[in-house]
């Protein structure tokens, strides 16, 4: 459904497919998190690229509420997550929307979070 690209300059590249932006369309009416989650379902299953909201400071990312992608997360017995590797963001989530990006685009750009 979608495909999580590392670029040469350190973006993450997200791709949706044809079936990816029916199915966001489709659920419009869902919440915005339950849709990245079914989304990102297969990756995060599997142990890598886990989308997250930074605003609930698990894990903390530093003061942003930008949604992010971390390259692989655990979660200890404690339930605080940590990050695994790189991380990245959506550097214009308070002028646009990620979701509406792929349903409309088939693309979005998170930037690394450094």
């Amino acid at each position: 459904m979608i495909e999580c690209t590392i670029l040469e300059n350190g973006d993450l590249e997200i791709t949706a497919d044809e079936e990816a932006r029916e199915y966001i369309a489709d659920h419009a009416d869902r919440n915005y998190w339950l849709v990245m989650a079914d989304l990102f379902e297969s990756y995060a299953c599997n142990g890598s690229f886990t989308h997250f909201d930074a605003g609930q400071a698990n894990p903390f990312v530093g003061l942003t509420s930008a949604p992010c992608v971390a390259e692989e997360m655990t979660t200890h017995d404690d339930g605080a997550n940590e990050i695994i590797g790189r991380c990245w963001y959506f550097n214009n989530y308070a002028i646009e929307c990620d979701l509406e990006k792929l349903r409309d685009e088939g693309r979005v750009i998170y930037s690394p979070a450094e």
